[in-house]
């Protein structure tokens, strides 16, 4: 049919039943993975006994992943598997590496966040098409298919953070992540029930379940060589500021594809780094130098506009880099330095996760109702503007939060102690907010669970800790039936080991032997290495815990402030770069530029996450500056470049 015809077939009212079924499938998706989200820090942390550097690192790697697989798993579905297939296979795999995260073995956790990462990949980008192929081209409704499929996003994370924070305080950590699995298997379930009304409702679009397939309709001779196409690319290019802006932007990208690699292998080659952690850096700056070349492929006025897609993409990778820390350091405040009861009622740490979806939700339709009216009235920003807004209002979420680390660190809380056991430095404790005078542990701010157990396990011998280690792995072939056991070594005065729960190990203090009859899980180590502290320095650490708690914790409103302002930046961000991109990008260059950014995600939460390895080794004020700091240069930055932008943008909106 001509597209004259086309556009005067009626349109159709209401949307297919399909888009529900979608909508509950990305609903309990969400559910699975913010869920997770909330509990995977403070799991580490107060179920592994580790500390925020070494969580932090294991969050930026599965955080990365996570936003890098979906380019790989949209590959595998477009070429191989389609989509139906590739959905199917990732919501498997995740809810079997959400279980995996149950069984309380370090191997296992390691094994079931790669079943997490290589599931997402294949899941989250061909669901989202699948709503797209609802409806056929020009449809007026596929806008707000879209909303509400982003509804359906924000109302599975919400209920994430409240549900399996609810989980963990009442049930451990298990019970969340076993949530977060059955979550996953409500959505994969709600999708088989209704594949086949999703099949219509494509089929009816004039598409298939296939990832590039599209039913074509006929047109004419002329519309089918695509007129056009690169229409942009015939327009003279910008000159003045913005020509200046154009030509810096692809020499800057080459030479991060240059610097960045000879940096880190340089740091690797002197022993500053390890092999791991150059690899994810010359990655990206890989696909850095791939897309300058890219740039030069492209002419006039088509370039202009995809230098504007490449240079808004350091600032966002900005914004993410803040915003994210919500997984991180935000749930460590939420949890450790967050008074949390109201009206006598108690908030986990997780449920603080779920502000930031419940303020979409209230502020999602106020802006688009805002933007609307400014576009009626020729006054809405471009694009550049609402991102450089989107800059300052998550400067001032971090703002926010440096006043609550200052209201933090002004408690000071007294211990009476002895003396400081052997070896123990106690300056280097909790970012050198610690110190021992007149027979007092002195500490500023709260001491959190992490830093006590850095505090025991520094004060423990070597030689007893290597005992636990010993007794660990011979653990591994105790039966109840054929209990083993191990001698403990140089043991600290009056030692009493931690009670075992359900009966795993019994204590002989004449042979100073465990007899154990189940093997020891990764998150009982803590309490056996934390025992092997002298008594009174084990006394005066938990005392200050708890002491300290009473003294320095601040009021809930900052993190919920915060996460409004966080929000209000999300809104003016978020929703219009994907837009952007569809407008600015070359049409033959469309899936492979909305492809990479979405990988500022990627990129992001590596930075961020690499950034939270300093929690804990630098105060929480001077953290929270970071984040001041680099959102300020980038808005500053930005709005200095909103005319330049604005002008490459060739009145695309």
């Amino acid at each position: 049919m001509s597209q004259a015809t086309a556009d005067a077939a009626p349109v159709e009212k209401g949307h297919p039943l399909g888009l529900y079924i979608l909508f509950g499938t990305e609903m309990w998706e969400r559910f699975c993975y913010y869920g997770m989200r909330a509990l995977l820090v403070l799991y580490l942390i107060e179920g592994f006994g580790w500390q925020p550097h070494d969580s932090s690192s294991v969050y930026k790697w599965y955080t990365s992943l996570v936003y890098l697989t979906p380019l790989i798993g949209g590959y595998l579905a477009d070429r191989f598997l389609g989509i139906r297939a590739s959905i199917v296979i990732g919501g498997i795999l995740m809810a079997v590496g959400e279980f995996a995260l149950t069984t309380g073995t370090i191997s296992l956790f390691y094994i079931g966040l790669g079943f997490l990462i290589v599931g997402n990949g294949f899941f989250k980008p061909n669901i989202s098409t699948l709503v797209g192929k609802m409806y056929k081209a020009g449809d007026p409704r596929r806008d707000g298919a879209f909303t509400i499929f982003y509804m359906g996003i924000n109302v599975g994370a919400g209920a994430a953070g409240i549900a399996c924070g609810y989980l963990h305080n009442h049930y451990g950590f298990r019970a969340g992540f076993a949530a977060a699995g059955f979550g996953m298997l409500f959505g994969l379930t709600t999708f088989l029930l209704g594949q086949k009304r999703i099949q219509r409702d494509v089929a009816a679009a004039g598409n298939t379940m296939n990832a590039n397939d599209v039913v074509p309709e006929k047109v004419d001779a002329k519309e089918e060589k695509g007129p056009q196409r690169e229409e942009d690319e015939s327009k003279p290019a910008a000159v003045g500021v913005a020509g200046v802006v154009a030509k810096i932007m692809p020499l800057f990208m080459a030479f991060l594809a240059v610097a960045v690699p000879v940096r880190y292998i340089y740091l690797w080659a002197t022993g500053a780094t390890s092999l791991s952690e150059i690899f994810m850096p010359i990655a990206f700056s890989i696909i850095s130098g791939a897309m300058a070349a890219t740039l030069y492929s492209i002419k006039g006025a088509g370039r202009d506009k995809s230098i504007v897609i490449f240079t808004l993409f350091f600032f966002v990778v900005l914004f993410w880099m803040a915003f994210e820390q919500a997984g991180n350091a935000l749930n460590i405040w939420a949890e450790f330095f967050t008074h949390r009861e109201t009206f006598g009622v108690t908030y986990s740490a997780e449920s603080f996760q779920s502000i930031n979806s419940i303020f979409i939700v209230i502020l999602a339709p106020l802006f688009a109702w805002l933007w609307l009216r400014l576009a009626k009235m020729k006054r809405e920003p471009s694009t550049p503007l609402k991102m450089a807004i989107a800059m300052i209002f998550i400067a001032l979420a971090f703002v926010a939060m440096g006043g609550a680390a200052a209201f933090e660190n002004a408690g000071e809380t007294k211990v009476p102690l002895a003396a400081l056991p052997k070896g123990v430095d106690v300056s280097k404790l909790d970012a050198g907010r610690m110190r021992f005078e007149n027979g007092q542990l002195v500490a500023k701010g709260v001491v959190a669970e992490y830093v006590v157990n850095d505090a025991l396990a520094s004060s423990a011998s070597d030689e007893y800790k290597k005992s636990i280690d010993q007794a660990i792995d011979a653990s591994q072939k105790a039966q109840k039936a054929a209990p083993v056991r191990a001698t403990l070594a140089a043991l600290p005065e009056s030692f009493v080991p931690p009670a075992s729960k359900d009966g795993r190990w019994t204590w002989h203090a004449d042979s100073s032997e465990l007899e154990i009859a189940a093997p020891i899980e990764a998150t009982d180590k803590k309490g056996l290495v934390n025992a092997g502290a002298p008594p009174e320095w084990r006394k005066a650490m938990t005392t200050m815990e708890v002491e300290s708690s009473k003294t320095s914790q601040v009021s809930s409103f900052w993190l919920v402030l915060s996460y409004f302002l966080m929000t209000v930046g999300e809104l003016c961000l978020s929703p219009v770069g994907l837009s952007m991109v569809t407008k600015l990008a070359p049409k033959r260059f469309a899936s492979l530029f909305m492809g990479v950014w979405l990988l500022s995600s990627s990129v992001a939460q590596y930075a961020g996450g690499t950034i939270g390895e300093s929690w804990g080794t630098i105060t929480p004020s001077a953290y929270f500056n970071l984040f001041v700091l680099s959102s300020v240069i980038g808005g500053v930055i930005l709005f200095a470049l909103v005319f330049p932008l604005k002008k490459l943008m060739h009145n695309a909106t």
